[in-house]
């Protein structure tokens, strides 16, 4: 969440959605300390709704295994899976009011957009 702030100071509001019972929720937002909004859907209709993909090729891929291996080198290590492991997220950035101004779907675990895309796509959000 180290990044939050810049996008705090475009006016922008970030929300998490995780697919993990709520109980995986809340311990998640005390193992990492986030201060974001989080809503979990176990479910899975919004991943749905926004076509994200989904299934064990996007769960054990080349993509997951080298954003694994980064992360370890980085110091995080994987807990237990909560909620759906082949369920993969996106990123959307999206105007007050409605409108979808950047959609990035990611293909494996681990596979996020270049913040800077998406911190242009949120000041963009929030010229009107």
């Amino acid at each position: 969440m180290e990044n939050a702030d810049r996008f705090r100071a475009l006016g922008v509001q970030l929300v998490v959605i995780g697919n993990g019972a709520p109980h995986f929720a809340q311990a998640f937002l005390d193992e990492f300390h986030v201060t974001l909004p989080l809503y979990t859907d176990p479910s899975l209709k919004v991943y749905e709704a926004m076509a994200l993909r989904r299934g064990w090729r996007t769960a054990f891929s080349r993509k997951t295994f080298t954003a694994s291996v980064d992360a370890l080198k980085r110091g995080f290590r994987q807990g237990r899976t909560q909620g759906d492991a082949t369920q993969q997220g996106g990123v959307f950035v999206m105007r007050r009011g409605g409108g979808i101004v950047y959609r990035y779907v990611s293909e494996a675990a681990g596979d996020h957009p270049p913040l800077d895309e998406v911190l242009a796509a949120a000041a963009q959000a929030t010229k009107g």
